[in-house]
């Protein structure tokens, strides 16, 4: 349990009653799991244990048949169904909105959520545009309610114990970082994918895919983005409307340069390497490498030569299949602060960490629209 929730008691007889809105979607049905059930659940036999602290009480989708065969899929004996929002929203049976809408919805489906005093879990990304950014961003502050932005890879042990070397100085003073997120997204011809190849629908390709790799960098850089440098390029296989690699520069105000690349057209598969370069250490995370070698890494501090560390991660970044990610750690996270009505400081959409990645997601796209101009923020 996170250290900022331990100072007060989850009431356990209380379940936190959500609904989900996009729930026909991939990442809906992942994050469906996280929330219904306690550890792992059996596709096969639709069976695992149920959670302690939060229920799936509503599906809301304008596909009757998705939705239904999803409830089905997932057991998810409590869920009523919607095909009106505003009629889930107005539920007594629904403490919390998870949102996972197609990406250009985002910001308006959680204003109303919030507008309604719901609990907000938002999918990434937090908008699509500067001003519905802003827009949300000001509904945010002015509730009380709990957001988060599901930056999933924050709940990997893998960052998490890459976060406290660096908090405890394991690679000396932080000169630089490299964070790269390379990872052909999967696209059909079909209503629920071809929509990705729009700029208008998704925002392009930061918000699609190379903010996980901003939003990793601005985690264990830790510090105020001071200027933003980004060129892009368009696409080479596919037919996206928009711009898919980026080459993006930040420098921040304790003096980290940071190298962040990104690209969702092609890769020879995920690709979400990471470097770390202090003035006494060393860290490198490489997907591509066998499981005993992908992570390596040196600490003076702790008196460690740069060798590779096999035990350092249990969940590592090297798959696109969302039905792999880690979604229990981070719906039992917001859930947690959720039912004690506190803000996430980490994570919530009004949160520091957050609106940094809001402000270099923005900055880049400037800077691109100006031919890589340099973006003082």
């Amino acid at each position: 349990m996170d250290k900022t929730l331990k100072k007060g008691v989850i009431n356990m007889d209380k379940k936190l009653k959500i609904g989900i809105v996009g729930a026909s979607g991939w990442m809906a049905g992942a994050l469906a799991i996280g929330a219904e059930y306690e550890k792992e659940f059996n596709p096969k036999t639709k069976q695992g244990e149920k959670s302690k602290i939060s229920k799936i009480n509503a599906l809301c989708d304008l596909d009757e048949k998705a939705m239904q065969e999803r409830k089905d899929e997932l057991n998810l004996d409590s869920a009523e169904l919607f095909t009106s929002y505003d009629k889930m929203l107005k539920s007594e049976n629904i403490d919390a909105v998870i949102v996972a809408v197609p990406n250009n919805l985002h910001a308006d489906f959680a204003i109303k959520a919030l507008e309604a005093e719901k609990h907000v879990f938002l999918e990434k990304p937090y908008a699509t545009t500067k001003e519905d950014s802003k827009r949300l961003l000001e509904t945010a502050v002015k509730s009380k309610k709990t957001t988060k932005l599901d930056y999933i890879l924050f709940h990997y042990d893998e960052q998490e114990k890459l976060r406290n070397l660096i908090k405890n100085d394991a690679f000396g003073q932080m000169a630089s970082t490299y964070f790269s997120y390379r990872h052909p997204i999967k696209v059909s011809d079909t209503a629920e994918q071809i929509w990705k190849l729009s700029k208008e629908k998704t925002g392009g390709a930061i918000p699609m895919g190379t903010c996980h790799a901003i939003s990793l960098t601005v985690l264990q850089v830790d510090a105020n983005p001071v200027s933003v440098t980004c060129q892009s390029a368009p696409s080479k296989i596919r037919n996206f409307d928009y711009d898919t690699q980026q080459d993006i520069m930040v420098s921040f105000d304790n003096g980290v340069r940071s190298l962040i690349q990104g690209n969702i057209d092609f890769a020879e598969k995920y690709d979400a390497r990471h470097t770390i370069i202090g003035t006494g250490g060393q860290f490198d995370y490489t997907p591509y490498n066998p499981l005993e070698s992908r992570i390596m890494w040196s600490s003076k501090k702790f008196k460690r030569e740069y060798s590779a560390d096999a035990s350092f991660a249990n969940d590592h970044l090297d798959s696109g299949n969302v039905w792999e990610h880690k979604c229990g750690k981070t719906i039992k996270s917001f859930v947690e602060y959720a039912l004690k009505d506190k803000k996430d400081p980490l994570m919530g959409l009004e949160s520091k960490t957050i609106q940094r990645i809001e402000k270099i997601i923005w900055a880049s796209e400037l800077s691109a629209a100006e031919n890589g101009k340099t973006i003082v923020c």
